[in-house]
């Protein structure tokens, strides 16, 4: 958890950069789904607007097979928001859910503009560094420090140690690792260019 409070420190100093308005309320699921895609819709020009279908339950057969978590669909160019991770997400609050909306979209992205890397745990690390640069530059979202927090908390939870296998998506420090480099592209005017994955 050590790590986890460094990496959220340098997260909320990015928040103060962001928002100097008090926490808000919660918003509800269907306000915050709207705001993240209009907002990130409006950074990428609204070209390439992948199709969004949330509240889907768990189980239920999306356009790439059975959905148990969240997910973008590359057959059908289909977001897809379960319930299971709305719950989830709003135990730490909005601000976790529009982290997983904008993580989604991200997917639709990289495959829309072909710059998705061929490694699992790499393209979920982009993703997630996507998501927080949308976060950071959508226009119609203020961010304050216990949003960043929220999002942190989250990246944090859902990272995984299983190395080897298909789907793992980064350990819980990467993850928060990867959100905050999207958050800071945003606030140093980096943008989505801070994402690249570098060859070596």
């Amino acid at each position: 958890m050590k790590a986890l409070k460094a990496l959220t420190t340098t997260f909320i100093g990015i928040g103060s950069v962001l928002a100097s308005l008090p926490a808000q309320a919660e918003l509800a699921p269907q306000a915050v789904i709207n705001a993240v895609y209009t907002g990130i819709q409006h950074i990428h020009g609204y070209q390439a607007t992948p199709r969004l279908i949330w509240g889907v339950a768990h189980g239920s057969r999306g356009g790439c097979g059975p959905l148990y978590s969240s997910q973008y669909c590359k057959r059908n160019h289909t977001v897809y928001i379960t319930t299971r991770d709305i719950r989830m997400a709003y135990q730490y609050g909005d601000a976790a859910l529009a982290y997983i909306v904008g993580h989604e979209y991200a997917h639709a992205m990289q495959t829309a503009y072909g710059f998705q890397p061929n490694v699992t745990p790499i393209s979920e690390l982009q993703a997630d560094c996507l998501a927080g640069v949308y976060l950071g530059l959508i226009p119609n979202i203020a961010l304050d420090k216990r949003d960043i927090l929220e999002i942190a908390t989250l990246a944090h939870r859902i990272g995984d140690y299983q190395w080897g296998n298909k789907h793992h998506h980064g350990t819980p420090e990467q993850r928060v690792r990867a959100v905050v480099q999207g958050m800071q592209g945003a606030v140093k005017g980096g943008g989505v260019r801070v994402c690249r994955v570098r060859r070596v």
